[in-house]
């Protein structure tokens, strides 16, 4: 009788030893496979620091070329805001050339009570005082008369000239 040894074919016995290893392997592999699917779909809201950094860093970006276009829009129309005013300038007989060959005149220097050089005389403060007489306040005559506030205060403390100027220590407070 054969010795049991003597029958076993080794070359069979190393193919089987070397499926069976990889049919581990691969089982293994298969496994852990399987289990990263299970777990993707439970943290859909997930997202990668990458992506987000990203996503971010666009944004940025986005809202930088928006704000620049606003500023843009808004040089623009000051632009030609400005333009249209310079135009109706030149247009105004104020700043026209004089039709005289020979030099201008000199500006003349500027004292209170003389007709100012746009040609608005002290007129503009004409019903100012009447208009405080009724107790109005300076804001109140502002809006009424279309004149700053400050300018208003001004005109009524100069023309009535019996408030005395201030001390340097209630101006201080």
């Amino acid at each position: 009788m054969m010795n049991f040894m003597e029958a076993l074919r080794w070359d069979l016995l190393g193919v089987g030893f070397q499926m069976a290893l990889c049919a581990g392997i691969l089982f293994g592999w298969v496994r852990r496979r399987m289990k990263r699917r299970a777990a993707a779909p439970a943290e859909p809201d997930s997202v990668s620091p990458v992506f987000a950094q990203e996503v971010f860093l666009q944004t940025l970006r986005q809202q930088a070329e928006q704000a620049l276009r606003n500023i843009l829009a808004a040089v623009e129309a000051e632009r030609d805001r400005l333009q249209h005013a310079l135009t109706a300038a030149a247009a105004s007989p104020r700043f026209a050339e004089p039709k005289t060959g020979g030099p201008t005149a000199a500006p003349a220097a500027f004292r209170w009570g003389d007709s100012e050089a746009d040609g608005i005389g002290p007129s503009r403060y004409v019903g100012l005082e009447a208009l405080a007489q009724q107790g109005l306040t300076a804001r109140q005559i502002a809006d009424r008369t279309s004149l700053p506030a400050g300018e208003i205060e001004l005109a009524l403390k100069l023309r009535d000239g019996t408030h005395p100027i201030p001390s340097i220590e209630a101006i201080r407070q």
